[in-house]
């Protein structure tokens, strides 16, 4: 999937386009970009601001221009001061408890100006994905039971602890003594090269099975509940495995999930498709326009 450059995906890029006096160095759909318009987003874009850094933030200037002008002519997407200062003062708030804008600013390399943008972009994007939402086809039974059955691992919980040791012969000793009646929490402290589980008894709380290393976590999929596995051999070493617990996440989880990921296709799919069609040119001496393999500004060489 093309990358697109919309406000969650990263606070170090802090930029949107506005008229602003200075060399024009691009365009967006006949709106003006200048050389001030991007420069003035960052606190500091003197020394050690390279030309492949302006580029960079000249593509999401050029990005965040032509979804702002898309969400407006196509949407009817507004964004009032009320609700800029409003968000400003939430990023602020968020950013540490009694932090004022000025360290906030700091803290990101950004101006006021930035910033203000940052979250108008913030509000932006919220709005959109509502605006969008009512035309993602509803998730049905029939797509949960598939998204169930296809990806197992990443829907089951599984509780379980284990023995860490070096070699085959070394697990198959562990698998006597716990035969012989020791417990399994008690070897698991003496015995187990995972240092951190086996000082808890070998427990490695709960996660889902693909969080683990393949066969391991095949192995708590198919291990029968409070029994332990046989050695299972991974490139840590030899694992005996006991799984203490195994669940399968509710349907209501699985719905709200793909529900949040239809919403989320859309949204991109709209990103992407403004982006794209926008009429975009850039000065030849800082670089050029690309929308593939994702939309940037390529530097000049």
């Amino acid at each position: 999937m093309k990358k697109v450059v919309i406000a969650g995906a990263a606070l170090a890029v802090l930029l949107a386009a506005c008229s602003s006096s200075g060399e024009i160095v691009a365009s967006v759909n006949d709106i003006d970009i200048s050389r001030t318009d991007v420069e003035s987003m960052v606190r500091d874009a003197g020394r050690g601001f390279t030309d492949a850094d302006f580029a960079t933030y000249l593509s999401v200037v050029i990005q965040w221009e032509a979804t702002q002008q898309a969400a407006l002519d196509q949407l009817g997407l507004e964004v009032t001061g009320q609700e800029i200062d409003d968000r400003v003062d939430q990023l602020v708030a968020d950013f540490a408890a009694g932090a004022t804008i000025e360290d906030y600013l700091q803290s990101v390399n950004a101006s006021e100006s930035g910033i203000r943008l940052y979250a108008t972009q913030l509000i932006l994007q919220e709005a959109i994905q509502e605006e969008l939402s009512v035309s993602v086809v509803g998730v049905t039974d029939e797509d949960v039971a598939n998204e169930l059955r296809d990806f197992p691992m990443d829907w089951t919980r599984v509780c379980a602890s284990h023995i860490l040791v070096a070699t085959q012969d070394e697990a198959q000793d562990v698998q006597s003594r716990l035969a012989d009646g020791e417990e399994f929490a008690d070897l698991a402290i003496e015995l187990s090269t995972d240092v951190a589980s086996g000082a808890n008894g070998g427990d490695l709380g709960c996660a889902p099975p693909s969080g683990y290393v393949g066969p391991f976590g095949d192995a708590t999929m198919s291990a029968d509940v409070g029994v332990v596995t046989d050695p299972v051999e991974t490139e840590f070493g030899y694992h005996l495995i006991l799984v203490n617990e195994r669940t399968e996440a509710p349907q209501d989880q699985v719905r709200l999930y793909l529900e949040q990921q239809a919403n989320s296709s859309v949204v991109d799919d709209w990103f992407i498709a403004v982006i794209e069609a926008a009429s975009v040119s850039v000065d030849a001496e800082v670089g050029e326009w690309v929308t593939d393999p994702e939309p940037q500004v390529l530097v000049s060489n």
